[in-house]
């Protein structure tokens, strides 16, 4: 997949701007990033095969029949009690198209103290519980999931996390909106929680078209104050010179003075990693995700133990196994690296990228 094809399609898709050709992998690309709709409205512009133009028209049909469902449930939650929307159509409000930003859960927040009637008003309405913790609860009906947040944030910090929860809960609304600028704190926080473990085109897209519509320069100063209060200032400057530089954004003076070969890792960071890290199927991608979060005994062994859950199968099905998962991880490890000819240095290369992955995010200050 050419990176310019997909660059030159979010821009003609976002901006109008520029002509645009696509194949089958940049259609591809664009799934595992969930941002394959955003084309609808130019789509029988784009030079490309026919074959290829009538599975993705299939493809957008079938997004604009969920989006409806997704929609029509969403207007319908059957909650007493005052709370609000996140991201979801909190983010795609920003889109010149919203129905073009591919949707996934529901998620909606309440006073914590209201956290218990919600949760009972959805029950007594036909709502499943499929998981639940003390931050958050899903539940499921009509094909359509609720993730009821009693905490949203999930910053490095409790204290700068309490301070966005605080100020989430402080301006929910009878008409479950966010002011702009509580929102746009939302959708950087939501690139932080997924910066290390997977981070999209769609979470980025997102940011940056409420830039787009909502932090011109003389804003900035304001929201800067929110950013620096929950230590994600250096992010939102990065990621907007990003936008900037990459996908079509108007330039914004107060990110201008960051350096283009930070941008460019961050770019190219978040094109290796799709939509939730749905790109990390090798035991490349595996490898560098290890090394880049395995940073003492206690993280090491976490790591090896979640990793070792997801790939021995057999813990799934026999609970009494599942303590040593983390051992069946590490033999991976260790066959990766001395198992086959030239597996040592290639574990060691993938070592020396991970410490990339770490030092970028450092530099962003997450």
């Amino acid at each position: 997949m050419e990176k310019d094809h997909l660059i030159n399609l979010i821009k003609a898709s976002l901006w109008g701007t520029g002509s645009a050709v696509a194949d089958s992998e940049t259609f591809e690309e664009m799934k595992k990033h969930a941002i394959y709709a955003l084309p609808a409205e130019i789509l029988s512009t784009i030079d490309m095969s026919a074959e290829l133009r009538s599975e993705w028209k299939n493809s957008i049909v079938q997004h604009i029949m969920y989006y409806a469902k997704y929609i029509n449930e969403q207007s319908n939650i059957p909650i007493s009690i005052p709370y609000v929307i996140l991201k979801g159509t909190s983010a795609a409000k920003y889109y010149p198209y919203p129905q073009y930003r591919c949707m996934g859960d529901i998620d909606i927040i309440t006073r914590r103290e209201d956290f218990d009637v919600a949760f009972q008003d959805l029950v007594h309405n036909g709502y499943h519980v499929i998981k639940q913790s003390h931050r958050e609860c899903s539940f499921k009906k009509n094909g359509i999931i609720i993730e009821l947040h009693r905490y949203f944030a999930s910053l490095n910090n409790p204290n700068q996390s309490q301070y966005l929860d605080d100020l989430i809960i402080q301006n929910i609304t009878a008409d479950h909106v966010l002011p702009d600028l509580v929102n746009g704190l939302v959708l950087l926080e939501h690139i932080s929680q997924h910066l290390e473990n997977g981070l999209g085109l769609r979470h980025i897209i997102d940011w940056m078209m409420f830039v787009d519509k909502c932090l011109p320069d003389d804003r900035w100063e304001e929201f800067k104050i929110l950013a620096r209060n929950v230590g994600l200032e250096k992010l939102a400057i990065i990621t907007t010179n990003m936008c900037v530089s990459y996908l079509g954004l108007s330039k914004r003076n107060w990110c201008a003075d960051i350096e283009q070969s930070i941008c460019e890792q961050l770019f190219d960071y978040v094109l290796s990693c799709g939509n939730f890290g749905c790109k990390w199927t090798d035991d490349s991608d595996l490898g560098k995700w290890f090394f880049s979060h395995a940073r003492g005994p206690i993280s090491t062994f976490k790591l090896l133990q979640e990793r070792g859950r997801i790939n021995w199968k057999a813990t799934q099905k026999y609970r009494v196994l599942r303590p040593f998962a983390w051992i069946y991880q590490m033999g991976k490890y260790f066959i990766k690296g001395f198992g086959q000819n030239g597996s040592l240095k290639s574990l060691f290369q993938e070592y020396k990228e991970a410490n990339k992955r770490v030092n970028l995010f450092y530099t962003i200050e997450i």
